[in-house]
C-alpha cells in the first residue's frame, strides 16, 4: 500500500467518526483497516548517506570534466599560431564588431518607427477611443437618465452644471 492509499484510508476513518485523534489512537484505528507505517531509525541515515554518495560521485565527475577542458584549452593554446593571418583576421573581426555595434546604435535610434512598436500603438490607441466611445455613452445615458427623471432640467443647464462642452460627443 502506497502513501497515498494510506493517507485516503487515515481520511475515511476521521470522515467516518468525526471525531478527534491522539497519534496512538489514529495508528491504532489505521492497523486495523490493513495501514501500517514504520519508520526505522537508521533509514534518514541511509538516505543521507546515499545522498552524500551520490553527490561525491557527481563532484568527482564534475572536477574530471573540468580538468579535462582545462587540458583541452592548455593544447589548443599551444596549437594556437600567433601568425600575420590571424592578426589580420582579428583586426579584421574587431572591425566587424565596431561596425555591429554602430549598426545597433543606428538601429536603437529608429526604434520607434519599427513595425512592432508601431502596431502596439496602434492597439492602444484603438483600445483608448473604444474606452472614450464607452464612457461617452455612459455620460450621454446618464444624462438622458436625469433629464427624464427631472423633466425641469434641460440639456444644456445639465451640461453647464457638469461642465460638459458642446461638443463632448464628437470624438473623430
Amino acid at each position: 500500500m502506497n502513501a497515498d492509499e494510506k493517507r485516503a484510508k487515515i481520511l475515511e476513518i476521521f470522515h467516518e467518526t468525526k471525531d478527534f485523534f491522539q497519534l496512538k489512537e489514529i495508528e491504532k484505528a489505521a492497523s486495523k483497516r490493513g495501514v501500517v507505517f514504520w519508520s526505522f531509525p537508521s533509514a534518514r541515515g541511509a538516505t543521507l548517506r546515499n545522498q552524500l554518495k551520490r553527490v561525491q560521485e557527481e563532484n568527482g565527475l564534475l572536477t574530471e570534466r573540468i580538468q579535462e577542458t582545462d587540458v583541452a584549452i592548455t593544447t589548443e593554446l599551444e596549437f594556437r599560431i600567433d601568425s600575420q593571418e590571424r592578426q589580420t583576421a582579428l583586426a579584421e573581426l574587431q572591425t566587424f564588431e565596431q561596425e555591429i555595434e554602430k549598426l545597433r546604435a543606428e538601429l536603437a535610434q529608429y526604434g520607434q518607427c519599427d513595425p512592432a512598436t508601431l502596431a502596439d500603438k496602434e492597439r492602444i490607441n484603438y483600445l483608448a477611443k473604444e474606452a472614450a466611445l464607452r464612457w461617452t455613452d455612459n455620460v450621454v445615458l446618464v444624462r438622458s437618465h436625469f433629464i427624464e427623471r427631472y423633466p425641469t432640467l434641460n440639456i444644456d443647464e445639465f451640461n453647464q452644471y457638469f461642465d460638459i462642452k458642446i461638443d463632448f460627443e464628437d470624438l473623430e
